[in-house]
């Protein structure tokens, strides 16, 4: 019957009160968090390098997850700082692998599309050869949606941000981000095909 009373208390507590608590719990969560960090940093490092194999990505990866916790709070079930910061480390380390990866992906798509016209100066074989590369991934671009068709264009023609498109869209940027990858590959895979006839 106590534990109700107390609930009761706490919900018509005044704001006031409340956030006073709340600040209180805050900064103890943080006093906690910094001495963990302090005890664990070098650990912290070594285990993000470990997954990352760089020293300095490893350590901005430690840094980012702390000033996150810093920011947010740990929350009211954490028991143990050093675990819970080795966790959300490991779980940033492996986000930014991610993301790493899959612009790495998309930087080889882009050389693609960043490949200069032929100079005027240029012979003619050479402008043959450019106007028939265009002629394969115009012809590409036409067999694709409209919606792929028009990311593309505001994307790599405009010079729109990935997140613009997915406004202008009414997408997720993740979705942008896979239809221009996928985009840029029928179109790589239509001109590796006029190369090769």
């Amino acid at each position: 019957m106590g534990s109700y009373r107390q609930e009761l208390a706490y919900r018509t507590a005044s704001p006031v009160a409340l956030r006073a608590v709340e600040n209180s719990d805050l900064h103890a969560q943080r006093h906690r968090l910094l001495a963990a960090y302090r005890q664990h940093e070098r650990p912290l490092i070594d285990s993000a390098q470990a997954l990352m194999g760089c020293r300095t990505r490893a350590e901005d990866v430690v840094q980012d997850a702390f000033l996150k916790l810093w920011e947010q709070g740990t929350g009211q079930g954490v028991r143990d700082e050093g675990k819970f910061l080795f966790r959300v480390v490991r779980n940033l380390a492996i986000d930014r692998l991610r993301r790493l990866a899959l612009e790495k992906r998309h930087s080889a798509c882009d050389t693609m599309m960043e490949q200069e016209p032929a100079p005027p100066s240029a012979s003619p074989e050479q402008r043959l050869i450019g106007a028939d590369a265009l002629q394969h991934v115009l012809s590409a671009l036409a067999e694709l949606p409209a919606r792929m068709q028009k990311a593309l264009v505001l994307s790599r023609v405009e010079g729109h941000t990935q997140r613009d498109v997915a406004r202008e869209l009414g997408v997720s940027p993740t979705l942008v981000n896979f239809m221009l990858r996928d985009t840029l590959a029928h179109c790589q895979s239509k001109l590796n095909a006029g190369h090769t006839a």
